[in-house]
């Protein structure tokens, strides 16, 4: 890493303006466990700090221009910080900002641009053909750098190849591509950062815990951004941080009674007659159970008899807005159950945010896209396409996520799954129900699902007479 960019974030370390370890709600809505402001820089001293350290970076690029403009609002005074930092190191370059106005320069189409650069315009006044370096602080979604460049054109023919921000968060958009490297396509202009999230994220792992203003950034600090990192990270970020693999159940094979029983006495003694049973991997609890009694009273109740993991299928959790699934990881952690179950059909902002959460409180996660009755996808009869339920399990994998719900009773599309997640470099673990009253065989999924399969079975094994036989029965088949 370059020397001002180690710099830089020591920099932003001590004023506080590094801020890692509380929940941030970004422009893009997202919730995140890292923000940079560098509106913290209001005052002499480091706004002229700061604007060296964008001089550095802007000359590290090696591009050539004529003027400085700042993005409004806060591109304003970057614009007259970053001039001043250029002139220290033997550039002198003007600078200009634009008032912020709405629309009247496009609809204005009676000004010449002269006029609308004498009304539009604070600072050098720029002249056709030249080459306008813009400045911002950071980039999101990008909405504000399209808006400039519409202002900018407005005003006359200008160059315009660089785009300069302080970080780069380096984040994918809602259709999984790089907001940044979207724009560099679009526009032509390239864009540099003084320096980027792995650039923050490297720094602090060689040198966590690291102390500020605002309290220690611990290891556990450092984990959750590698976790937000993971989920919503350009491909470079989730190389570099590296994928993980969540194992639930300790077998490779086993079988999951689906506890979707009435009464806790009822899964009381489901748990109590099966726990004992080698092939039996774990416990998946419904809404039944989990609204009727209490999560946390159904947890402890199954922590009488097993330790085997207790997996929350809310049928079907990650239905909401992406803002909910905060709260519904905080509840399954308070409950201590182990796993999680998502089919997140409200989209890939949805399916991001309910899994980052998740991950964020220390829950495992599992994904489901198509289901085992029938009528469900387009090609059924259904209203989910069947290319947008193989996007709910691409999605996954791309953060990382290895387990993944399958319909045990259609083995031609658990083939079709495993395909989609192992192209994203996935070893999968699945998960199946559809046996018994939906017509599914375990050994016939399990030959397509590959080595790590697991079966979830209901009423074959909580309807039966002898459940612990059930059971026995079952596993078998594995």
């Amino acid at each position: 890493m370059e020397e001002y960019k180690v710099k830089f974030i020591n920099f932003l370390l001590n004023a506080g303006a590094l801020k890692i370890g509380s929940d941030f709600t970004l422009k893009s809505k997202r919730i995140s466990p890292w923000f940079v402001n560098i509106g913290d820089f209001n005052e002499g001293e480091s706004s002229a700090i700061l604007g060296e350290f964008y001089a550095d970076s802007i000359l590290n690029s090696g591009e050539t221009f004529d003027l400085l403009y700042g993005i409004p609002e806060k591109g304003n005074a970057l614009a007259v910080a970053t001039a001043i930092g250029l002139a220290k190191k033997g550039k002198n370059v003007p600078w200009f900002f634009t008032r912020k106005v709405a629309k009247e320069y496009g609809e204005a189409t009676n000004l010449s641009p002269a006029e609308r650069i004498k009304a539009l315009v604070v600072g050098r006044a720029p002249k056709e053909g030249q080459a306008v370096l813009q400045l911002d602080d950071v980039f999101t979604a990008g909405d504000a750098k399209y808006q400039a460049r519409e202002v900018l054109q407005s005003l006359g023919n200008f160059k315009l190849p660089l785009l300069a921000i302080a970080v780069d968060r380096q984040e994918v958009g809602v259709d999984g591509k790089s907001a940044i490297e979207e724009y560099e396509q679009i526009t032509g202009t390239k864009v540099v950062s003084v320096v980027n999230a792995l650039d923050v994220y490297s720094f602090l792992k060689k040198n966590t815990p690291v102390k500020t203003p605002n309290g220690e950034i611990k290891k556990e600090d450092l984990e959750r951004m590698a976790n937000y990192l993971r989920v919503y990270g350009t491909n470079s970020v989730k190389i570099t941080v590296g994928k993980f693999e969540q194992k639930i159940i300790k077998q490779e094979r086993s079988v999951i009674p689906a506890c979707d029983v009435p009464t806790l006495e009822e899964f009381e003694i489901l748990v109590k007659e099966t726990a004992s049973v080698k092939g039996i991997g774990g416990y998946k609890i419904g809404f039944e159970l989990g609204l009727g009694y209490g999560l946390e009273k159904v947890v402890k109740m199954a922590r009488k008899y097993t330790n085997k993991p207790i997996i929350y299928d809310h049928q079907k959790a990650g239905t909401d807005i992406p803002d909910t699934g905060k709260n519904f990881a905080e509840v399954c952690k308070k409950a201590e159950v182990d796993a999680v179950i998502f089919f997140p059909q409200s989209g890939p902002e949805t399916e991001r945010a309910w899994i980052y959460h998740a991950l964020d409180k220390g829950l495992k996660v599992i994904v489901g896209g198509r289901m085992t009755h029938p009528a469900y996808a387009v090609s059924e009869g259904g209203f989910i396409t069947d290319e947008g339920a193989l996007e709910m399990y691409r999605i996954a994998a791309k953060v990382g996520i290895n387990n993944f719900v399958v319909p045990g009773n259609k083995p031609e599309i658990i083939e079709q799954i495993r395909g989609v997640v192992e192209a994203e470099g996935v070893n999968p673990i699945f998960y199946a129900p559809g046996f018994i009253a939906q017509g599914g065989n375990i050994s016939d999924a399990a030959k397509v699902a590959g080595d790590r399969f697991h079966g979830i079975v209901g009423r074959g094994i909580y309807q039966a007479v002898d459940k612990k036989a059930a059971a026995i029965e079952h596993t078998s088949q594995l």
